[in-house]
């Protein structure tokens, strides 16, 4: 998918990932419950994607592979449980707030190198 369109990010605490991170963020059930972005329905369908596929999302401040899922969003957001992988696409820049802005920030998708079309 060398398509350009962006994305707004959004990111948030999930129930599960509260959950998981009880047991410590190391622990594997935290790191599932931070490894995935939603999806609006015709946002997957669009980009041929199917639950549970892998891609890659990427802003000017990196890029991380996730899981993808349908979610209940306006076409134009997609969101990731704030963790490492959405930190990779927001990066560090604070504009003088002494913390990144974890919601707003533009980011594209593409299908993971390797998979199916």
């Amino acid at each position: 998918m060398s398509d350009k369109r962006t994305f707004t990010l959004i990111t948030g605490r999930t129930i599960k990932q509260g959950m998981a991170s009880v047991s410590g963020k190391k622990n594997q059930n935290y790191k599932d419950s931070t490894a995935y972005v939603e999806l609006n329905d015709n946002i997957m369908e669009e980009y041929n994607l199917t639950e549970g596929e892998k891609i890659v999302l990427y802003t000017d401040s990196g890029e991380v592979e996730l899981i993808c899922k349908k979610g209940d969003l306006p076409e134009e957001v997609v969101f990731i449980p704030y963790g490492p992988r959405a930190n990779k696409l927001i990066g560090t820049d604070t504009d003088g707030t002494g913390m990144p802005s974890s919601k707003g920030k533009e980011v594209m998708i593409k299908r993971k190198e390797g998979e199916d079309s």
